[in-house]
């Protein structure tokens, strides 16, 4: 069975809400390996899987069930970190019908950029962008500030001229942990490049060293030379990637 992508009008403000009537709530695929469709609400039997980017129509949201967004071992156990995921009922191509878990399902467009700051510039217009140079604190320092309420900045703390470290802060107003996890680890596979080797699944490289389910919530982790921490806030989502070369 093949798929193809509908284009369906997008609104950032667009958050999963419950569904009336023929309202209808657009989501796209947020997963690098794909989204699996089923002809129940249930996982026994994949009738096909959905690719990367694409845009789906929804029909009527279902049950809520405890799915499993990642899981890792430790030293001394395996650890898995499992939220409440929704399954959707969804229109096909072809007019039929089949069940999507939103595990994977964000309600914003896949990217055509490499760069952070350049997605959410599709998103929503720049309002304030502030360049600095050399100071005490750093080299060099970028912000971005979004209409949709996202800032982006990016500090090179230096040294100036050499290999050393910079700091990306992020924050993603009314997104959920689960949102922007499932965001950063998909955005772009050539991002991720070691070696010059693109990385198809980037949690295959990834060392977890937190999981904190209470409030806040939290996740950490370490990527090559980036060390990762997502922030749940009462506003959203605050990421700071930590990078050392």
């Amino acid at each position: 069975m093949r798929f193809l992508d509908v284009f369906l009008f997008f609104s950032l403000c667009a958050l999963p809400v419950l569904l009336h009537g023929q309202d209808q709530l657009n989501l796209y695929v947020w997963n690098r390996a794909g989204v699996a469709v089923y002809a129940e609400p249930s996982t026994s039997v994949a009738l096909d899987t959905l690719r990367y980017g694409t845009a789906l129509r929804v029909i009527e949201e279902g049950e809520e069930v405890i799915e499993s967004l990642l899981a890792f071992p430790t030293d001394s156990v395996f650890l898995a970190y499992a939220f409440f995921s929704k399954w959707l009922l969804i229109e096909l191509d072809n007019g039929h019908r089949a069940h999507v878990l939103d595990t994977y399902l964000l309600p914003y467009p896949p990217n055509t950029s490499e760069e952070l700051s350049d997605y959410f510039g599709q998103l929503s217009e720049v309002i304030d962008e502030r360049s600095f140079g050399q100071t005490d604190q750093f080299c060099s320092q970028t912000s971005y500030a979004y209409q949709s309420g996202i800032r982006y900045t990016y500090t090179d703390r230096g040294p100036c001229e050499s290999c050393g470290q910079s700091i990306t802060q992020i924050l993603l107003p009314g997104w959920t942990l689960q949102q922007a996890f499932v965001f950063l680890t998909n955005f772009n596979s050539e991002i991720w490049d070691m070696d010059g080797t693109p990385v198809e699944n980037y949690l295959d490289e990834v060392t977890f060293t937190v999981l904190k389910d209470s409030c806040p919530a939290r996740m950490e982790w370490f990527f090559a030379y980036d060390q990762v921490t997502l922030t749940e806030t009462e506003n959203g989502v605050e990421i700071l990637i930590d990078t050392v070369l």
